[in-house]
């Protein structure tokens, strides 16, 4: 029996965590937005709801970047490094939405910072 639960355990939690861009409660707590595409200053974001997003509003952009200098103990080699800024366009769809580049330079796989308060 105990068996049967730590691998049921870990099935759900395996659906979960790989159904990635799909999961609402990933896209909630865990990524605000992520650049989809970029082409001449136009990018694309994946977003969790386009509903609460205004167009022009103006969003930080981050990348994830890996320091293999980290030795400390307890110290995380990750950090989120200021790339740029985006002004929203118009969704595409309810999860998509078009975007300029202001400044940056930003590319695929870059997050995008969204406020909580709407």
């Amino acid at each position: 029996m105990n068996r049967f639960i730590k691998f049921f355990a870990i099935a759900v939690l395996a659906i979960g965590l790989g159904s990635g861009c799909t999961n609402q409660v990933y896209h909630d707590y865990v990524m605000s937005g992520q650049v989809v595409s970029v082409s001449d200053r136009q990018a694309v974001i994946c977003v969790s709801d386009t509903d609460g997003l205004k167009k022009h509003q103006v969003f930080n952009v981050f990348r994830t970047v890996y320091d293999p200098a980290a030795i400390a103990e307890g110290e995380s080699a990750y950090s989120r490094e200021y790339i740029g800024k985006i002004r929203l366009g118009k969704s595409k769809n309810q999860h998509f939405a078009e975007a300029t580049v202001l400044d940056g330079e930003i590319v695929r796989y870059d997050m995008v910072e969204f406020d909580r308060d709407f």
